[in-house]
């Protein structure tokens, strides 16, 4: 544990990663909600993040609630505790759920044009890897319940689904990347998610080197390389983003934006006109 002072600074850092990460999914959803449609928002992207966070909600939620993996954590850590934290876990099953949540609106408001060329090729290498990360953890797990650990602890099992989360975290931005790019706009991918996206991989990353510092203990950092490498992956993406939303296709959500202020503009005119008839 960090020593005073350093223990309510991690907590309140933690937390307001925790409020920053967890808030920033909600504009995406509130933004296909009123337009009723998701198109510029990359189904790709939504299916590695849902894959993702349920290999991080495990990862965490296993090393905070299991006493017996925190035991396996200690010796194979020189007795030192998990930098695992109950914010961490709460925004991991948050995520996993408002990702579901977009999953499911996709299904609903499902307005892409037909896939063709290189977005079909992509979409056929998302399924592939996200079928092939189920059998093989589906089998890994049936291996370990059969042969008692023995063929690999709880422990190793859990790391293996955190390393699939750090790399689930390297590349599940990029369709979201070359959607923008493709289209030459960022309509449809809503902007204040990745603000606050940044802000919250900061204090991320903040809470765990400064859990490491305090405790003059890096393996804080080491044992939960999903923690670490999903803050300052997030970060590299969002600056991505808003180099794309605020420096290269600036004009392309300005002007849809200005198109539906004048298509407001005349349906109130129509209906006033309407009205004084």
């Amino acid at each position: 544990d960090d020593p005073p002072p350093f223990s309510r600074i991690s907590s309140v850092l933690g937390w307001s990663y925790f409020a920053a990460w967890s808030v920033s999914f909600y504009p995406q959803v509130v933004q296909n909600f009123s337009r009723r449609s998701v198109v510029g928002l990359s189904l790709d992207y939504q299916i590695l993040n849902f894959l993702g966070f349920l290999c991080y909600f495990s990862f965490n939620g296993a090393l905070y609630w299991s006493s017996y993996i925190q035991s396996e954590y200690k010796d194979a850590h020189h007795g030192q505790s998990s930098a695992v934290r109950l914010n961490d876990v709460w925004f991991a099953g948050h995520a996993m759920v408002l990702t579901a949540v977009t999953l499911l609106q996709i299904a609903v408001y499902y307005d892409y044009p037909p896939l063709k060329g290189s977005e079909r090729m992509l979409r056929i290498a998302v399924i592939c890897f996200v079928s092939g990360v189920v059998v093989c953890a589906g089998g890994l797990l049936a291996a370990i319940v059969a042969f008692q650990e023995s063929f690999m602890t709880w422990l190793t099992y859990l790391g293996t689904l955190a390393q699939v989360k750090v790399f689930i975290s390297v590349v599940k931005y990029m369709p979201q990347v070359w959607m923008n790019c493709r289209r030459q706009s960022t309509d449809g991918w809503a902007i204040e998610n990745v603000l606050l996206d940044f802000m919250g991989g900061a204090l991320s990353v903040g809470q765990l080197v400064l859990d490491g510092f305090s405790t003059s203990d890096w393996s804080a950092v080491t044992g939960d390389p999903a923690k670490f490498l999903l803050g300052n992956c997030s970060m590299v993406f969002d600056v991505i983003f808003m180099a794309q939303h605020y420096c290269l296709y600036p004009m392309a959500h300005r002007t849809r934006a200005s198109n539906s202020l004048s298509l407001a503009a005349e349906q109130s005119a129509t209906e006033s006109s309407d009205a004084a008839s």
